[in-house]
């Protein structure tokens, strides 16, 4: 049995801080908007257009999707994100819709966390994305450990997120950014699953 090390309960409890803070804590921004407050759409009372001939699927990866949505990657790494992640792979199975999970790394560390990110049984079918930080790459991660995430997964692609300014004012945030880009473009080559 693997015995959780000082790093991985570290990221383990920032994984529960993520959910806690987001819950607890007033998170919205209040002068950052998305821009739609600039659009006004013309009232158009006789659209010549029938509802339910308006096809929303689309193909990506070899996969179809209900919609051109993602639930973007979230959470994992703890009891509660293997609640959370477990319900919108649910979601995304009933609108077949693509999903991604939080970074893997967690899992990679404590293998015990691993099926906080297997939702494949409730959602067989969608596009499903794993989840690694790009910088990981710096930090002793490779092809083995991409394969891990994809694996515990069994996902149909590897999201690699680029997040510098988080781990530069996270405590212990991995700051080494130098050399990424070839890193990826050899991972590319090598990962049997495509990279985003």
């Amino acid at each position: 049995m693997n015995v959780p090390d000082s790093q991985s309960l570290e990221t383990q409890s920032r994984k529960a801080d993520h959910i806690r803070i987001c819950l607890e804590e007033d998170v919205q921004s209040h002068s950052t908007t998305n821009g739609l407050e600039h659009y006004r759409f013309t009232h158009c009372c006789l659209p010549e257009v029938d509802r339910l001939c308006i096809n929303l699927t689309t193909k990506f990866l070899g996969k179809q999707l209900g919609a051109p949505l993602l639930i973007s990657s979230m959470t994992g790494g703890t009891p509660l994100a293997l609640t959370i992640n477990h319900r919108l792979a649910q979601v995304a199975q009933q609108y077949k819709i693509a999903m991604g999970v939080g970074s893997g790394r967690v899992a990679v560390e404590n293998p015990q966390l691993a099926e906080t990110f297997a939702v494949r049984k409730f959602a067989p079918d969608i596009l499903l994305f794993a989840n690694l930080g790009a910088v990981q790459l710096n930090y002793n991660y490779g092809l083995d450990q991409c394969l891990r995430v994809v694996d515990i997964l069994e996902a149909d692609a590897l999201i690699l997120h680029l997040n510098p300014l988080q781990e530069c004012i996270q405590t212990n945030g991995d700051t080494n950014f130098r050399g990424l880009l070839d890193k990826i473009a050899i991972l590319c080559n090598k990962l049997p699953v495509p990279v985003i």
